[in-house]
């Protein structure tokens, strides 16, 4: 029986650099594990593939920062 891939779990640390969290066993239960990470953090996650060399999934943050909301002038502007 063929071992399931395993994907690597990363999230964007306080500068937005990539910091690798963990290792987990095939697409459903590292879909799962990263979900469940997302959901107590405001970090922004991602899935990645090493047999395939890229992101397969990405978790952005839920809520917006302060610094994120768009300011005044920017509202007027998209009137």
């Amino acid at each position: 029986m063929p071992s399931e891939i395993t994907y690597d779990i990363f999230k964007d640390d306080a500068e937005g650099s990539p910091l690798w969290i963990e290792a987990v066993d095939g697409l459903d239960q590292a879909m799962n594990r990263m979900e469940e990470l997302a959901a107590s953090d405001d970090s922004d996650y991602y899935l990645f593939c090493s047999q395939v060399g890229k992101i397969i999934r990405r978790i952005k943050r839920r809520s917006p920062r302060p610094e994120d909301k768009p300011s005044d002038k920017s509202r007027k502007i998209a009137s």
